[in-house]
């Protein structure tokens, strides 16, 4: 399993014989996944068998009607909600069995969220919302600063660290929120609806500043979006349809 180094980068995950392969080695995986919800009469079968490989540095948009089961899906790769039937790997160990703690260790190491709307702390500064998970994690205020600081100069917003969620435009506010994903470095994000609440101009701006992030940090996406111009920029464009993901060529 990959360890962050000195710098908080992500290292490499090992194939089986400890040999570094970066498209064999897949971040995240799902096999067979299976969610079906139940409320009285109401038995809803949301994911029938969904197949999914992440690897790394790669993105992948996840498309659909509304209610198809996309959001399911991301919370179910995240570790956010319990699976009916499947298995989820992340950097090569299962999720099934882990206690909430382990499991919230793995989240902080290895996954970062984003979603439609922001969820910054409007009492925090830019530079304290994206140190958040630094801090959940027990780094030293001095070195969460630091690399809070570094990523949000990354992300185009040096001039904004002091600034609160109120101070911040639109598209400002969803970098912030992508600064704080990445922070960790983590091997993979998984983004709901990242340009869902922007204007058309900041949506390309912002989608295009997350996929340019698989290249410059080597983070993997995991993107779902209705917008069908933004998915075509992905490596790859998963249809969700009946609970069963569909690769689009």
């Amino acid at each position: 399993m990959s360890e962050l180094n000195a710098m908080g980068e992500q290292s490499q995950p090992e194939g089986p014989q400890g040999l570094v392969d970066a498209r064999e080695s897949w971040v995240l995986q799902g096999r067979n996944l299976k969610r079906r919800f139940t409320q009285g009469a109401l038995d809803v079968a949301v994911l029938n068998g969904v197949d999914i490989d992440l690897a790394q540095a790669q993105s992948i948009a996840v498309v659909g009607a509304s209610g198809s089961g996309k959001s399911t899906l991301l919370h179910l790769l995240g570790g956010l909600d319990a699976l009916d039937e499947g298995e989820v790997h992340l950097m090569g160990q299962s999720l099934s069995g882990l206690d909430a703690r382990a499991l919230g260790d793995m989240r902080n190491r290895y996954v970062g969220f984003v979603y439609q709307f922001h969820h910054l702390l409007p009492e925090f500064t830019a530079w304290e919302n994206v140190a958040m998970p630094l801090w959940i994690r027990r780094e030293s205020s001095s070195r969460a600063k630091a690399l809070a600081c570094e990523l949000l100069d990354h992300l185009g917003l040096s001039a904004r660290v002091l600034h609160k969620p109120s101070e911040l435009s639109g598209g400002e506010r969803q970098r912030v929120a992508i600064a704080r994903a990445l922070v960790t470095r983590p091997a993979c994000v998984l983004a709901d609806e990242p340009t869902g609440n922007l204007d058309r101009q900041t949506a390309r701006e912002v989608f295009e500043l997350m996929l340019q992030c698989t290249q410059s940090l080597g983070t993997s996406f995991v993107v779902v979006t209705h917008d069908q111009e933004l998915a075509q920029a992905c490596d790859q464009t998963l249809f969700l349809k009946s609970g069963v993901l569909h690769k689009l060529l």
